[in-house]
């Protein structure tokens, strides 16, 4: 099995968008918009391909590009990505194996290439 999600905009970072409400942590608002988002988009894409999610190990492969030279940790886009993709594509995120990573930087661009394989 092989998926391939694309989209625009900026992937918000789970680990800076957390708000302490009591004693439990909730997404920000940014946070549950993009991983709705990006489950739509995964289940249109099963869906068509008639694919069911996988109980195998699987790598993850993200090329983010960033619309500017901030700094920015690219580890931190993971959380919000492995957690919208459980089960549509893999059953859940602990069947992650092998996660890689790239980024870039073009001026004014903001957008993401999710690749999924099982191993």
């Amino acid at each position: 099995m092989k998926v391939c999600i694309k989209g625009s905009g900026k992937i918000p970072s789970k680990k800076n968008q957390m708000i302490i409400s009591g004693k439990r942590l909730i997404k920000d608002n940014s946070v549950r918009l993009f991983e709705s988002t990006l489950r739509a988009q995964a289940i249109a894409i099963m869906t068509a391909a008639g694919l069911q999610p996988t109980d195998k190990p699987v790598k993850l492969h993200l090329d983010v590009t960033f619309g500017d030279k901030r700094r920015r940790d690219v580890q931190n886009c993971f959380g919000s990505v492995c957690d919208a993709l459980n089960d549509i594509v893999y059953n859940d995120d602990c069947q992650i194996h092998v996660l890689s990573a790239q980024k870039t930087y073009i001026k004014g661009e903001w957008c993401y290439s999710i690749y999924v394989e099982t191993t």
